[in-house]
């Protein structure tokens, strides 16, 4: 009896401390998610006003909803994924196709209800939309996937995960430009160079910036531990 009370006890203790663990590192992937979101729109933003020599004003705050509600849906989604005790690879995948388009949606929904709100263009809603939501559920799938790997296997440093990050990035990047490239073409509408090169910044910027927040929050795990 006393044997089975102790196992209870334990059971239900190592239970706690996973779904604190869980709060805490979902707590802490969104706050870093919101500060890489202003992060990435600053640095966007800086690369429009360089190559357009102009300042967008008030739709810029548009641009700054879309991204901050981006990162923290995607990233805070993922990181919740690091605390799964088995297969965590696929378990962080899963989030990441799930997530992605669903955060890519609400982003979408958010910008324009404040391009509304100030008066800006609201841009539409079209089939390259729906290209591009699919395509990122495809890369936060394995963007995911490839972070669960490292978090499994312990990984303590940071450069793997910012090379992973990089070199999504980079495919993603590129991707990106054709298909906005190939849509230009097929539809006549303009495609400025300011818009091609912030874009491909962000899409590259982007991945890096949530594998580190992932990073942090699986480090969060283990400083927790040690202490």
């Amino acid at each position: 009896m006393d044997g089975d009370f102790i196992s209870d006890n334990l059971a239900e203790a190592v239970h706690e401390e996973a779904s604190a663990d869980a709060i805490r590192r979902a707590i802490f992937a969104a706050w870093a998610a919101i500060l890489l979101g202003i992060a990435v729109q600053l640095l966007v933003l800086a690369v429009k006003v360089v190559a357009a020599a102009s300042w967008p004003q008030l739709a810029f705050l548009a641009d700054l909803a879309q991204g901050v509600t981006w990162a923290l849906l995607v990233c805070a989604g993922i990181a919740i994924g690091t605390v799964a005790g088995r297969s965590r690879s696929a378990v962080m995948g899963a989030i990441g196709f799930i997530a992605a388009p669903v955060a890519w949606g609400l982003a979408k929904g958010v910008q324009r209800a404040v391009q509304h709100l100030v008066g800006a263009t609201v841009d539409p809603i079209t089939s390259f939309f729906y290209t591009v939501s699919a395509l990122k559920g495809v890369e936060y799938a394995i963007l995911g996937a490839a972070l669960g790997h490292l978090v499994g296997k312990g990984t303590a440093h940071a450069r793997p995960y910012l090379l992973l990050g990089a070199a999504v990035g980079i495919v993603a990047a590129a991707v990106m430009t054709l298909l906005a490239q190939r849509n230009a073409a097929l539809t006549g509408t303009a495609l400025p160079t300011a818009a091609v090169v912030a874009a491909a910044v962000n899409e590259f910027v982007f991945p890096v910036g949530c594998a580190f927040v992932i990073y942090l929050a699986a480090r969060l795990k283990s400083v927790a531990r040690v202490g």
